[in-house]
């Protein structure tokens, strides 16, 4: 069996396909009509023969029809990742750029992120975010812990694990609210920031609304 050389088995003509391919053989498609300028990208391909009797691309779609039995291939799109939409498998990583999501003009547009029940006591690298399913929350792996932006919690006892703002609803009573403060020098604790007259505090049910999360949805300022 000879073997055509990878030099004679490159095209720089769009469109254009082997006929026969050997099996693990391969051939190249650079065209420069392949480019997508819309996306900024070349679509090159590359056929890789697999004892097959078809012409494919990866999607299944007959490219050739005909050729020799058994001297078959699948073309594949050479990139990173694919505008019509792959599936990533293992880390991706954007230097240099921007990780963006756009609406295509027909519909929103979702960044989906992992979400979890549990609540680990480790994660990956730092800046890592997910959907705490368990909390309702979105948090992020600062390097020791997940942790979030300045929340509200109203509970009767205080939240485990807290980072500097987070408040506190003590439900009481008396219904006392508490901001967490790590101070440069000190230790770190929760501090009232509750108004000291009778009934005028910031307490559920007095101009405060909770949901169905314990977390406070509306402040009635006029209460105050």
């Amino acid at each position: 069996m000879t073997l055509a050389t990878l030099q004679q088995l490159r095209s720089f003509n769009e469109g254009e396909h082997p006929l026969n391919l050997e099996p693990g053989q391969i051939a190249l498609n650079m065209a420069s009509q392949n480019f997508d300028s819309e996306a900024s990208d070349y679509n090159m391909y590359m056929y890789v023969g697999n004892a097959s009797n078809t012409r494919i691309d990866e999607g299944g779609t007959v490219l050739v029809s005909g050729g020799d039995p058994g001297r078959g291939w699948v073309r594949y799109r050479m990139r990173n990742v694919s505008v019509a939409g792959d599936s990533v498998f293992g880390d991706f990583n954007v230097l240099g750029s921007k990780l963006k999501v756009e609406s295509n003009g027909a519909a929103l547009s979702e960044l989906v992120i992992p979400k979890e029940s549990s609540t680990p006591t480790s994660g990956t690298e730092a800046g890592s975010v997910r959907w705490n399913t368990q909390q309702s929350i979105l948090q992020s792996w600062n390097g020791s812990k997940w942790d979030t932006t300045s929340k509200v919690t109203v509970d009767s006892t205080a939240p485990a694990d807290p980072s500097h703002g987070d408040m506190w609803l003590f439900l009481g009573p008396p219904a006392t609210l508490y901001v967490y403060v790590i101070p440069t020098v000190g230790a770190a604790s929760w501090i009232s920031a509750s108004s000291g007259g009778s009934g005028s505090g910031l307490a559920a049910g007095n101009g405060v609304t909770a949901n169905s999360l314990n977390q406070i949805e509306l402040i009635n300022i006029g209460s105050y």
